[in-house]
């Protein structure tokens, strides 16, 4: 014979003691829409500076590109690098870092010493016809002596007037651009180590 357990009506507690369920949550709700009315009013000065902070924080990483190479290839780029990326005319993407190296400014008839500027552009646009987008590849190049690099294939050029590699590979028009004082001597084979990870990743 089966023994069916019921619960005493008069041993739960009285409805008013049990907590609700949304209780807590409506706390919280409450609290998110209260604080900003607590706080202290921004300015329109006040809130475009937020605006231009938050302009100026890392927004990566890259979405053709990983961060943990950059940093790889250009050792001082992991100090407070800033990222910055660009869809138009061509998805672009940007690393920015304080580099050790020094040059010397004049301010206001004194020379002074401050850091320069690293900074690592890659921009990558879709083909159509390899040789006529090559020919337009080349006409940014107009009056640049140019470094031929068969090791990246037919169509793949060195400027180290612009610093900057350019390359087809994969159905994709590639563009490196190096700026590095830090490692001025390295900048085409830095270059090429870039364009090699996007190769492999492609």
């Amino acid at each position: 014979m089966t023994h069916r357990r019921y619960r005493n009506p008069s041993s739960a507690p009285p409805a008013s003691a049990r907590p609700l369920r949304w209780a807590k949550p409506l706390g919280v709700l409450a609290m998110a829409l209260c604080s900003p009315m607590l706080a202290h009013a921004a300015t329109p000065a006040e809130m475009m500076k937020r605006v231009q902070a938050h302009a100026a924080t890392p927004q990566g990483p890259c979405p053709f590109f990983d961060v943990a190479a950059v940093h790889k290839i250009f050792p001082n780029s992991s100090s407070e690098a800033v990222f910055r990326q660009r869809e138009k005319p061509y998805p672009s993407c940007t690393y920015i870092w304080a580099a050790k190296h020094m040059n010397a400014v004049k301010m206001a008839g004194m020379v002074a010493k401050v850091p320069s500027e690293g900074r690592l552009t890659l921009t990558k646009a879709p083909t159509r016809v390899e040789a006529k987008d090559w020919e337009r590849v080349l006409m940014s190049y107009k009056n640049q002596p140019l470094i031929q690099l068969p090791e990246l294939g037919q169509y793949a050029v060195w400027s180290a007037q612009r610093r900057q590699l350019s390359w087809i590979a994969k159905g994709h028009v590639f563009h490196v651009a190096v700026e590095d004082d830090d490692q001025p001597d390295a900048q085409q084979a830095n270059a090429m180590a870039v364009a090699a990870e996007l190769i492999r990743t492609h």
